[in-house]
């Protein structure tokens, strides 16, 4: 009887065994996941510190400290000298220190030297200044801008020096010159030039014309289409009448006449009668127009009643005539063929 119930007890305690175990299965999980995230924490942590014990740190020795000041040179005197072409000047440092490097800038009548990496010595430290050191030149003074650069500046009479720097062991020498760069100091001089030769006559092109709107206005801003035959074109083509001008305009041909009829000699433009001007009047001749006496002839196609009354809508013709002479001019032309030529 015992026995059965001991077995009983330990049948009853196995499935709460199992519920306790599948419970705490979690729990170590749960623990095990915070330990692991913890030596990874701990970890990154240690690898931070490590790069922060390898970055270099800035060195506040005195050593470092003097070495880092003994970099900047030291000037411990200046001397001036004249020459022949104007001043010398030295600036003295010391044996084994860097040699100076200038930087020139002119300021008006003033020449300013800037030297960085460079200070005064102890027997210089309020600057040096000296008057008239030389014709030409006014002052030159030398100063202290900070703790790392100084400057020294030369003042010319009428106009800002040019300096030059002379080779040397160890100083730094430079030589002034009072009178500078004159060429660049008059830039509004006039400069007279003068040029002979032959100018190439390119007489072809013709940038506007007064037909379209009365003035002078260029024909690519001209809102309408502009034909010229400048004064060039008729004397290379030996033009006398007006229907040899013409037939280089495209769109315009000769409806016959030539003055032996009524009406004389007409025109057609883009397929309509084409109304002729002079200087911007109507012009009428039952005779050949003579090409001589014009200077140009313009042809302006398409609509044109706004500006020379009612007319035809291909165009106009408008002869531009020469313009008067201060003297009597007289030529006399003879040529000789038939109509087929």
């Amino acid at each position: 009887m015992k026995r059965s119930y001991r077995c009983g007890l330990l049948w009853l305690n196995i499935p709460l065994l199992s519920v306790f175990l599948v419970l705490l299965s979690p729990w170590k999980t749960e623990a095990q996941e915070k330990m692991l995230s913890v030596t990874k924490i701990n970890s990154h942590l240690v690898f931070s510190l490590k790069d922060i014990n390898f970055r270099q740190t800035v060195s506040t020795s005195a050593t470092d400290l003097l070495a880092q000041q003994n970099k900047i040179t030291r000037v411990t005197g200046i001397e001036l000298n004249q020459t022949n072409q104007g001043l010398e000047v030295i600036l003295k440092t010391l044996a084994g220190s860097q040699r100076l490097v200038p930087l020139i800038l002119p300021e008006g009548n003033n020449l300013v030297i800037d030297l960085l990496d460079a200070t005064l010595g102890f027997s210089i430290r309020n600057g040096v200044t000296k008057t008239n050191p030389a014709p030409g030149i006014n002052q030159v003074r030398l100063t202290k801008i900070d703790d790392n650069s100084i400057r020294l500046i030369i003042t010319g009479e009428r106009q800002a020096p040019r300096a030059e720097i002379l080779p040397s062991g160890q100083n730094l020498i430079l030589s002034i010159d009072p009178q500078g760069n004159t060429a660049q100091e008059s830039p509004d001089e006039e400069i007279e030039i003068i040029a002979t030769g032959e100018a190439e006559e390119d007489n072809y092109y013709v940038p506007e014309a007064s037909t379209a709107i009365g003035t002078d206005t260029p024909i690519k801003d001209t809102p309408l289409s502009i034909q010229v035959v400048p004064q060039q074109v008729l004397k290379d083509r030996n033009v006398t009448e007006l229907g040899d001008a013409l037939e280089t305009v495209s769109g315009v041909v000769s409806a016959g006449g030539r003055g032996t009829s009524g009406n004389g000699p007409n025109f057609l433009i883009r397929g309509f009668d084409g109304e002729k001007f002079r200087d911007g009047i109507t012009y009428f001749s039952l005779a050949p127009l003579n090409a001589s006496d014009l200077e140009s002839v313009e042809v302006l196609k398409g609509p044109a009643s706004v500006l020379f009354g009612q007319g035809q809508p291909g165009g106009i013709i408008n002869l531009v005539s020469k313009k008067p002479l201060s003297e009597p001019f007289y030529e006399a032309s003879f040529t000789a063929g038939n109509f087929n030529t």
